[in-house]
């Protein structure tokens, strides 16, 4: 019959400024195709070019609280993340999910798809209304875990950040206020915090070699772009610089990019015009507004600068280049570390220890010894091999049957 409207699906952010998040949930809604109308809430309206082509409408939702001034915690596990999110309070909790409950109501979809989106998770499950979480493997704790472990020991945690060796928050207090906070509004009581991440589908993306959770996953990592990127078969001529947020800002890294000494490309969607025209006097150093796709930026660059952004080091590592990261908050400090443990062709230079010197003696170093882009050829030949199907059959195959079976039990009922 025409004229029926089609089955909505929500795609919800609570957080994360980056292009990563939205492109997460446009790949979900190419993999679903025309079966379903798309709503997106998303905190920053910054990136909703990448969902527009998709959504029927694009909105900015409630952006997840977050203590003034990161508190410090020594160790750095995922109950600080929800603690300094407002998860211990509930006077912040009860108006997050009350948000997110109301909105959820107003769209009526069936089936809610969340990135970095906890709150939206929990309102949704409340509502009974199926549940698909996404994301970055670091952001989408397995919920069967008993509690959150450690992704960054107090020494890597002081590495971005100097702070007292102190206790990280129990877990305890942040469960009994979301038990006695939301079991009254319709949430099922939790057993353990993790179980703040339950959805009936979790699609984690990524590569395993620097996922905090590999040992409790139940399937493998989805792959992070919507197919592979092509593999590097010689050394490009120009560094690719990828900073998406705040990095400019650090006097050490602007120092680094005025005297670069190698041809360079950087892209920076929020760079001012004055940082432009101050970084412009490097001759070596172009820019632009928008970033390149995987395929040309395999087939220009030497090597890849980054923070350490879960999207650009899966490009990087797959493809087969040679990276140095410079985290700039803990997610990205935690890919880092764990990647150069592994991998030889990847450096990091985190907050505390890094200076335009440090970071152009690396560079320096990456660019100048093909031995280390032979390795890092080698290595990506073996990381391709655990992605046994693209992002969008990824994706599709397990949604599809996950709704098929929501639907027979609906009818059974």
């Amino acid at each position: 019959m025409t004229g029926v409207p089609l089955p909505c699906v929500l795609l919800c952010c609570e957080t994360g400024e980056g292009r990563g998040h939205v492109t997460t949930l446009a790949t979900v809604a190419r993999a679903l195709g025309t079966s379903y109308a798309y709503r997106a809430i998303i905190p920053e309206l910054k990136n909703a070019d990448v969902l527009t082509p998709v959504c029927n409408q694009v909105d900015r939702g409630a952006v997840l609280y977050r203590l003034p001034g990161q508190p410090p915690a020594g160790a750095f596990t995922w109950a600080v993340w929800l603690r300094n999110r407002g998860y211990a309070d509930p006077k912040i909790l009860k108006a997050q999910f009350d948000w997110w409950s109301e909105a959820i109501r107003a769209v009526r979809p069936v089936l809610v798809v969340a990135d970095y989106a906890p709150t939206a998770l929990l309102a949704a499950r409340a509502q009974g209304i199926p549940t698909v979480a996404v994301g970055a493997a670091f952001g989408l704790p397995p919920a069967t875990l008993t509690c959150f472990p450690e992704v960054l020991t107090p020494e890597q945690a002081a590495l971005h950040d100097p702070v007292p060796d102190e206790p990280g928050p129990q877990e305890k207090p942040i469960l009994d206020c979301v038990n006695t906070t939301l079991g009254p509004l319709g949430l099922s009581s939790l057993a353990h915090l993790p179980e703040v991440y339950a959805a009936d589908l979790s699609l984690p993306h990524g590569v395993s070699a620097w996922d905090p959770y590999a040992d409790a996953r139940d399937r493998p990592l989805a792959l992070p772009f919507a197919s592979l990127p092509p593999l590097k078969r010689e050394a490009g001529g120009e560094i690719f610089i990828y900073f998406s947020t705040n990095e400019l800002a650090e006097p050490a890294i602007r120092d680094a990019l005025r005297r670069l000494p190698f041809k360079a490309l950087l892209v920076a969607p929020g760079m001012s015009p004055d940082m432009a025209a101050d970084l412009a006097r490097n001759p070596r150093l172009s820019a632009l507004s928008a970033p390149l796709s995987p395929d040309q930026i395999v087939h220009r660059s030497r090597m890849v600068l980054c923070a350490g952004q879960a999207g650009t080091l899966s490009l990087a590592v797959l493809s087969g280049i040679p990276v140095l990261a410079l985290p700039m908050q803990h997610e990205q400090l935690s890919n880092a570390l764990r990647a150069a443990e592994r991998l030889s062709s990847v450096r990091v230079l985190p907050k505390q220890v890094r200076s335009a010197g440090a970071i152009l003696d690396v560079i320096a170093e990456l660019w100048g010894q093909p031995a280390i882009g032979a390795a890092a050829q080698l290595a990506a030949l073996d990381l391709r091999k655990m992605y046994k199907r693209d992002a969008l059959s990824g994706y599709r195959d397990p949604i599809e049957l996950l709704m098929q079976a929501h639907g027979n039990a609906a009818s059974a009922e």
